[in-house]
């Protein structure tokens, strides 16, 4: 059975891409929009995050309240069927 030859990989050595070949100042104002639109992305996720964080947070205050007040009642109709 013959073998397979392996194709040659031949390295090239790599080259600084050229990324501001161009218009350098068109370059600069599209990154600057870029880091504008993601900062005004984290600002609107921060304001949506803060308010789920706090809907989220009454429930929780809510369901520990409930626990709460019911394992006091169980404890006090216990005691009174104890004592009295």
């Amino acid at each position: 059975m013959p073998k397979k030859q392996q194709p040659k990989t031949e390295t090239k050595p790599k080259q600084a891409p050229e990324l501001y070949n161009g218009n350098v100042e068109a370059h600069i104002i599209a990154d600057m929009l870029r880091i504008e639109s993601i900062t005004t992305e984290l600002r609107e996720f921060k304001e949506d995050s803060k308010a789920r964080f706090n809907k989220l947070e009454s429930w929780i205050v809510a369901i520990v309240g409930i626990t709460v007040t019911s394992l006091l009642g169980t404890i006090g109709i216990l005691l009174q069927s104890i004592i009295g």
